[in-house]
């Protein structure tokens, strides 16, 4: 009888109605998501790589190379998240936070190790991880709305 009571519960509750995802992802968009993000990045980082070195009266400056690595590997890392979702999931706002939410993690991760050997936070990156993050996503998105 106890038992019982629990199960029926369990059929219930609103995890219940969540379907379950199939049991292989596909990727029916993923790889030309991939190729856009992995184009404009290094597209990026060719660009601000080639440029000469400034001389900064700072230890962190705004632009520099270390910048154009937050935003081009924030970049990526949203786009091939969204790419990776979008094979798993047809929800839009699932396929976003999972590309938006694994690039900035891996930012905040990259500072939070940067605390930790005696570099410091840089609000200054977690700015250009921002940046990289919001615009992988968003390129993923318009890709996935409106070319496949």
């Amino acid at each position: 009888m106890m038992w019982h009571s629990v199960q029926s519960r369990a059929h219930n509750s609103p995890m219940a109605r969540i379907p379950e995802p199939p049991s292989s992802c596909t990727f029916p968009m993923g790889g030309a998501i991939f190729r856009l993000s992995l184009a404009v990045g290094l597209a990026l980082a060719v660009f601000f790589a080639a440029r000469p070195p400034a001389q900064a009266a700072e230890p962190d400056p705004w632009f520099g190379r270390d910048k154009v690595m937050h935003l081009t590997v924030s970049f990526a890392l949203a786009g091939t998240s969204y790419a990776t979702a979008a094979g798993c999931t047809k929800r839009t706002g699932v396929r976003i936070l999972s590309g938006a939410g694994v690039a900035f993690s891996a930012g905040i991760a990259k500072e939070l190790y940067d605390q930790y050997r005696g570099r410091g936070f840089s609000g200054r990156d977690m700015t250009w991880d921002a940046i990289g993050t919001t615009t992988g996503t968003l390129v993923a998105w318009l890709v996935d709305r409106y070319l496949l």
